[in-house]
């Protein structure tokens, strides 16, 4: 694991922190050895908390990249990065104790659970550089919708708290002295609910989007009249 995170792991807990103060800056490294631990996480673990040392969140990537295979291999670590937090097997929970930018505002938007500080800002900075951020665009439209979508990352400007949690970019927002214990509270509900559940239903939500409702209720029922009949079997004496 990169140095520039710090992972703890206890029974069915991972909590990962973002260790680049100020501004938390992915680099290909630390991209690499978060998607593999989505991907392939501890036996025993079921939640992941992700949360960031000192006063950001995660202002988004390392700029460093020159050369073109540099540009890609950049990008294409982040896609990946992207696209584990949704389909690991883990609930993914951010923690968000400060500002969250560009890439950053995935690593948040992207988990299945998302708490933040009332201090916290999202924002798109992208448009200010001559760029259009099309590695967001690719999520985005599904948390905020079309307009939205387009107004922040056209105009850069910055989303508070409260306002992500209006429009459905967080599940939450409390004061910063509630953070931790609201996380806490979070994770321990969902290590109530039997093991393989909250992973079936990442399964199902990835499975059924953007599916009609006739397809997606088709492969629905298959699903269940199958873990309906596993369940079953668990519960014979």
């Amino acid at each position: 694991m990169a140095t520039d995170m710090s992972v703890k792991h206890q029974g069915g807990f991972v909590r990962v922190e973002i260790s680049r103060p100020p501004g938390n800056l992915f680099t290909l490294p630390m991209c690499a050895d978060l998607t593999r631990l989505l991907l392939h996480p501890p036996d025993a673990a079921r939640v992941l908390v992700l949360s960031g040392a000192g006063p950001n969140f995660c202002l988004g990537r390392e700029r460093t990249a020159k050369t073109p295979e540099d540009v890609y291999a950049m990008t294409q670590a982040l896609a990946d990065l992207n696209a584990a937090l949704v389909t690991s097997r883990l609930t993914v929970i951010s923690q968000i104790s400060g500002d969250a930018a560009g890439f950053g505002v995935g690593l948040a938007a992207l988990a299945d659970v998302a708490i933040a500080s009332q201090t916290a800002r999202f924002s798109f900075p992208e448009a200010e550089a001559g760029l259009a951020p099309a590695l967001v665009l690719a999520w985005l439209p599904s948390a905020l919708g079309r307009r939205l979508a387009f107004w922040f990352t056209a105009t850069g400007q910055a989303m508070d708290a409260d306002l992500a949690e209006r429009v459905g970019l967080i599940n939450q927002t409390v004061p910063a002295q509630r953070l931790e214990a609201a996380v806490s509270e979070v994770a321990e509900l969902l290590l109530r609910q039997p093991p393989q559940v909250c992973a079936e239903i990442k399964k199902d939500l990835t499975a059924f989007f953007g599916l009609g409702i006739d397809e997606a209720s088709g492969r629905a029922v298959e699903r269940l009249a199958l873990r309906s009949l596993v369940l079953n079997g668990r519960q014979q004496p």
